[in-house]
């Protein structure tokens, strides 16, 4: 949805001008305007239509992470883990109808595991204090077997179940931009920065002063004039720095990361699962969404 406000961008000078529309430019759009700045935001497809949808939809602190924090006694790590679930519960707290508690297991295979993965799954209950979402449990052989049909039966010995939050990922973005113009913000996807702006400020030193736009419905081209401009492209962030300054070193690598969609008997339709003994090492998850399995 193109979202039009008054009055037009060109018309006007913001105090910020966000390019990209997903989450973290809509964050930053929202922040800025909800403390009294005069923001802008273009986007040059649709709002969360890259990396922000394509999530696997899990609110979580990081079982792994604690993991590695007490293993390796890193203070940094637990603090991480400890700030994400407090994120967790705040975004539960705040957007109930778009997350909401999910119980994920984790299958054991071997017997000695069952009482170590237990205690790591109960200190990450403990860690997360009064703001645990629910308790974890154990599950017997034949009930994991009955939730998850495809684990291998000869050599599984029961299962954990633990609780993450998951969230429309999708659907929170757009309601950030959507809160955003409720807010007194100018939000317009299917417009794509062309061109930098440039200037001089009070010292003589040049900066950007804006952006260079392509409305891509109509073809039409318009300035925004902005005091200062924030870079929140994603992976196209070098294309918009090369745009600012000729000749910057680009810092940005992309990476290629693969979610499989599988059809929804992968999963029930109310726990996932997380494997962490796959047989190249890596963990893989199992999680149903809107009918489908996603791993």
């Amino acid at each position: 949805v193109n979202v039009d406000t008054s009055p037009s961008p060109e018309e006007e000078e913001f105090d910020i001008l966000v390019i990209g529309g997903g989450a973290t430019g809509a964050g930053v759009a929202l922040d800025a305007v909800t403390r009294g700045l005069k923001t802008g935001l273009v986007e040059k497809f649709d709002f969360s239509s890259g990396t922000s949808s394509r999530s696997t939809k899990l609110i979580h602190g990081g079982v792994r992470y604690l993991q590695k924090a007490i293993f390796n006694l890193d203070r940094e790590q637990y603090k991480m883990v400890k700030e994400a679930l407090a994120e967790r519960a705040n975004l539960l707290q705040i957007a109930p109808h778009l997350a909401n508690p999910f119980p994920i297991m984790l299958p054991v295979y071997k017997w000695w595991q069952l009482p170590y993965y237990w205690a790591g799954i109960k200190m990450y209950d403990v860690v997360a204090g009064r703001q645990v979402l629910k308790p974890s449990y154990i599950l017997s052989k034949n009930k994991a077997l009955e939730l998850f049909p495809m684990l291998k039966r000869d050599q599984l010995t029961g299962a954990l179940v633990y609780y993450d939050g998951q969230h429309d990922d999708a659907r929170m973005n757009i309601s950030m931009a959507i809160t955003a113009v409720r807010y007194g913000a100018s939000c317009t996807n299917y417009v794509e920065v062309v061109e930098m702006l440039h200037g001089e400020d009070e010292n003589g030193k040049e900066t950007v002063c804006g952006a260079r736009v392509r409305d891509r419905m109509t073809g039409r081209e318009f300035d925004i004039k902005a005091k200062s401009v924030v870079n929140a492209t994603g992976p196209y962030t070098d294309s918009i720095r090369t745009m600012g300054q000729d000749g910057v070193r680009k810092i940005c690598q992309p990476s290629s990361g693969v979610h499989v969609v599988l059809p929804d008997y992968y999963s029930p339709e109310n726990m996932g699962l997380l494997d962490p003994s796959t047989s190249d090492g890596r963990v893989i998850f199992f999680l149903p969404w809107q009918k489908v399995t996603l791993a």
